[in-house]
C-alpha cells in the first residue's frame, strides 16, 4: 500500500513530476530524488521561495524609494528624524515578519537563525535553497534545475499574456 500512497502523493507533487520526467536523471537518480523529496516536502520549500520572491518584487520598490530618500533627507538636514528611522524600521520589520512566515511554514525544517538568513532581501530564497539540501548533492542540484524550469515557465507565461509571444497550438 506503501508504493500506492506514495504514488498518489508523487503524482500531485509537481518537483517529483519533474525529476520523473526529466531525461537528465537516471531511473535510480529518479527514484532516489522521488523518495527524498517527498520526505522532505521539497514543493513547500519551493513555496516558501516562490513567496519570498514576490514579497521582495514587492519591497524593492520600498526599498529603492524610501532608504535613500531617507539617507539624502539625513545628509541634506544633517540630522537624524523619523524620516530617517522609518525606512530602518520597515527594513527591520519586513525581515522578522518574512523570518516569522518561514519558521512557521517550515516548522523544524529551519532553525530560527536560518529562517532570519533565509529572509534577508532578494537571496534569502538562495540560502533557503543550499541550507535545506546541503547534505544532499543531487537533491540540491534538482531542486535547483526545477527552480530554473519554472523560472523559465513563468516567464513564458508571462510574455504569452502580454502578447509578446504566442503560445503553441495543438492541431
Amino acid at each position: 500500500m506503501k508504493d500506492f500512497d506514495e504514488y498518489c502523493e508523487c503524482a500531485r507533487d509537481n518537483f517529483c513530476n519533474f525529476v520523473q520526467n526529466n531525461e537528465k536523471y537516471t531511473p535510480e537518480e529518479s527514484s532516489y530524488l522521488v523518495e527524498h523529496s517527498l520526505g522532505k516536502g521539497v514543493s513547500k520549500i519551493f513555496r516558501v521561495g516562490y513567496i519570498l520572491i514576490v514579497w521582495s518584487f514587492v519591497a524593492v520598490w520600498i526599498d529603492n524609494i524610501l532608504i535613500p530618500g531617507a539617507a539624502g533627507y539625513t545628509f541634506i538636514q544633517k540630522e537624524i528624524s523619523w524620516a530617517t528611522a522609518i525606512p530602518l524600521i520597515f527594513l527591520i520589520t519586513n525581515a522578522t515578519l518574512k523570518a516569522i512566515f518561514i519558521k512557521w511554514r517550515l516548522k523544524s525544517q529551519i532553525s530560527v537563525g536560518g529562517a532570519y538568513l533565509a529572509s534577508v532581501p532578494y537571496i534569502g530564497f538562495a540560502f533557503l535553497l543550499k541550507s535545506q539540501f546541503k547534505t544532499d548533492k543531487l537533491l540540491y542540484i534538482a531542486a535547483k534545475d526545477y527552480f530554473l524550469y519554472q523560472k523559465v515557465v513563468i516567464k513564458d507565461s508571462v510574455k504569452s499574456f502580454l502578447g509578446l509571444k504566442k503560445k503553441e497550438s495543438i492541431n
